[in-house]
């Protein structure tokens, strides 16, 4: 073989490796590259509604306090994630400093090593911050004053076409804990 045809036969072998041996999207931190369009895939991530209902309690107030109504519009809102098919559309915009994250017209803007403040649903104060843990994700949202928490942890699963977002909401208001984990399939 002549040897001026060795860096063409290297690339293309490269090329064909990288077709047939599809890896994970990566950023330039050699971390994963979470940035794109996300569809919700319903058939593998928990039964929302089931596991809403045992955390959260009925879909009514049992009194006038504010924790309740805070309660009831939490089991709204997590029973119309499914339902409505703008939050069926997770979106997601990555760089060194931010996270972005969102589902319909909700977007969560958050910061790589510094705590933010944004203004919880509830109209309480929250603290929020984002963190690599190994090649997953977590953001954090806290109430400032109480104890509100939820906490999301973004996984790319292997090929880069699915991702798993394990999401856990505390809220003095509810039963327990409520913890799902949501299924979404990368949009073309």
């Amino acid at each position: 073989m002549p040897t001026h045809a060795k860096p063409f036969t290297l690339a293309a072998l490269a090329l064909l490796l990288a077709i047939l041996i599809p890896g994970a999207v990566t950023s330039a931190e050699g971390k994963p590259d979470f940035s794109g369009t996300w569809t919700f895939a319903r058939q593998r991530s928990d039964d929302l509604p089931q596991k809403v209902a045992a955390a959260v309690g009925p879909d009514y107030t049992l009194s006038n306090k504010k924790s309740e109504q805070v309660r009831v519009w939490i089991r709204r809102w997590l029973e119309g994630l499914p339902e409505d098919p703008r939050n069926r559309m997770l979106t997601i915009a990555q760089t060194a400093t931010e996270f972005k994250s969102g589902l319909g017209d909700e977007v969560n803007i958050y910061y790589f090593g510094r705590e933010a403040t944004s203004q919880g649903p509830g109209g309480g104060n929250l603290k929020v911050t984002v963190a690599w843990q190994g090649d997953q994700i977590v953001t954090e949202e806290r109430l400032t004053k109480g104890k509100g928490r939820i906490r999301a942890t973004y996984t790319l699963q292997p090929g880069g076409r699915s991702l798993q977002v394990d999401w856990r909401l505390e809220h003095e208001s509810m039963k327990q804990p409520l913890e799902v984990r949501l299924a979404f399939d990368r949009a073309q």
